[in-house]
C-alpha cells in the first residue's frame, strides 16, 4: 500500500530543490517494480551506497518496450530511475546509449544540487546494463547475416 506524503514531506522535498515534476514520479512510483521475465537486468551501487537495479524488457528488433527499476537510496535515486525509465520505453537499444544526464535532469525539471550525482548512478547502471547486454549477443549491427 502506498504511502501518502504529509504536508511537511511535500514540503521539505520542495524546499529540498525537488521540482514538482520530480516529487511527482517519487510520490507515484513511476515505473518502480520488478518485471517477470526482462531480457536485461543490472544492478550498480554508487559512492554513497544508494543501490539501483534496472529491469529492461525488450521486443525482437532491440526496442525497449518495458522498463522498470528497484533501488535502496534517497528521494533523488528513485526521482531520476523513474525518468530514466521513462525516456527508455519505445527507444532502441542504440538510442537508449545516447540518453544523457541532462536529458535526466530536463525530464525532472531539477533537483536539488547535492542529487545531480543520482541522476549519474542511474545512467552508469544504464550504460553497464548496454555493455553487458551487446557482449552476450551476437553482434547486433548484423541483420540477418
Amino acid at each position: 500500500m502506498q504511502k501518502k506524503a504529509t504536508k511537511e514531506e511535500l514540503e521539505l522535498l520542495k524546499e529540498s530543490g525537488y521540482s514538482d515534476k520530480a516529487i511527482e514520479l517519487y510520490l507515484n512510483k513511476v515505473n518502480m517494480g520488478v518485471l517477470e521475465k526482462p531480457d536485461i537486468v543490472e544492478t550498480h551501487t554508487g559512492p554513497c551506497g544508494d543501490v539501483v537495479r534496472l529491469y529492461l524488457a525488450l521486443d525482437t528488433n532491440h526496442v525497449i518496450k518495458d522498463a522498470k527499476f528497484q533501488c535502496l537510496g534517497c528521494p533523488g535515486v528513485a526521482t531520476a530511475a523513474s525518468a530514466v525509465t521513462s525516456l527508455l520505453k519505445g527507444k532502441t537499444i542504440e538510442a537508449a546509449k545516447e540518453i544523457t544526464e541532462e536529458n535526466v535532469f530536463n525530464k525532472l525539471g531539477g533537483l536539488p544540487d547535492p542529487k545531480i550525482d543520482c541522476i549519474e548512478l542511474v545512467i552508469r547502471t544504464l550504460k553497464k546494463a548496454i555493455v553487458n547486454y551487446e557482449g552476450s549477443k551476437p553482434s547486433l549491427s548484423c541483420k540477418g547475416e
